[in-house]
């Protein structure tokens, strides 16, 4: 495994296309990071191996969109990114589009366009395609999908990475899978891993993993806008009390996670200022309406029993 504190640089060529790609998304004058532009530099070397630990925020998709675009500038094959969210795949597609790269995803909502998008990935106009790691698992998807990429993806992006540690094998079971992709894969074919959500021995573990020429970015996960608190003691009775007691003095909206479905069955409160919704784990899609709000939203994928409070 490599750490860093230095900088790879891009060159001029690369440098404009990933200039352009940043402006289409987030404006005129706006440019990669020099850490960013550190690991966009690496994933276009052949067999890169990239570890990003960066805080939420930070850009970490910028890196993929930027490296993607180099890489099929230069004619290598399309991106392939293993992300857990299907809501958050639908926002990296739209911000896909706005850089000027076509991106598509297979998941159980987009059925009937399945066979579409997969003749687009085999003649080459899909420069995207984003999964979750249990369509990665599933071997139709693997005979249609994968076995017809085999030594074409130009980058691999694994998303959210920390769940192919030991600890997030209970939060993502089939990311699993994707150390066996890792051994499909052209062994020149770049790998990037990105998480918000790592500790010292998650990094290790990941970064194993990846390859011991893994080069790991990491930057301080602190972020000033969270705040940590801790009350002793609690009975379960008290703390549903304490939630009760508190919701009309927390701003704004915010989840409260429970151990259990009946516990946060328990806490669904609705009143004039508040409505407050269940989520159970393993159904991987629920609604929530804010007040005022005539329509639902859909959260989808979620895996934890939470209950979204909307102010």
């Amino acid at each position: 495994m490599a750490d860093t504190n230095g900088t790879l640089a891009l060159t001029d060529a690369r440098a404009k296309i990933a200039d352009d790609l940043i402006q289409a998304i987030a404006g005129d004058g706006a440019r990669l990071r020099t850490d960013q532009e550190t690991a966009v530099a690496a994933l276009c070397e052949p067999a890169a191996r990239v570890l990003v630990v960066q805080a939420t925020g930070w850009g970490k998709s910028a890196v993929y969109w930027a490296a993607t675009a180099i890489r099929r500038a230069e004619g290598a094959g399309p991106t392939l990114v293993v992300s857990p969210l299907l809501s958050l795949m639908r926002d990296q597609v739209a911000a896909a589009s706005r850089a000027g790269l076509r991106a598509a995803t297979l998941n159980s909502n987009n059925i009937d366009a399945w066979s579409s998008i997969e003749d687009d990935l085999s003649s080459g106009a899909v420069d995207v395609l984003l999964v979750s790691p249990e369509r990665l698992a599933n071997p139709g998807f693997g005979r249609r999908v994968l076995d017809g990429l085999a030594g074409q993806v130009g980058l691999l992006v694994i998303d959210e990475a920390h769940a192919v540690s030991d600890w997030g094998h209970d939060f993502r079971p089939d990311y699993r899978r994707v150390s066996d992709v890792l051994q499909q894969l052209n062994p020149k074919t770049p790998v990037l891993a990105t998480t918000a959500t790592a500790n010292s021995r998650v990094t290790d573990d990941v970064a194993q993993q990846l390859g011991e020429s893994t080069l790991v970015l990491r930057g301080p996960l602190a972020r000033s806008s969270l705040q940590l608190a801790v009350l002793d003691a609690l009975s379960p009775l008290d703390r549903f009390a304490w939630v009760v007691d508190h919701l009309p003095e927390l701003p704004g909206s915010g989840i409260v996670y429970t151990l259990t479905v009946a516990d946060a069955q328990r806490l669904v409160i609705e009143n004039a200022d508040y409505t407050v919704l269940t989520q159970v784990a393993n159904v991987f899609a629920s609604t929530s309406r804010v007040r005022g709000a005539d329509s639902f939203t859909t959260f989808s994928n979620l895996d934890l029993y939470n209950i979204w409070v909307s102010e």
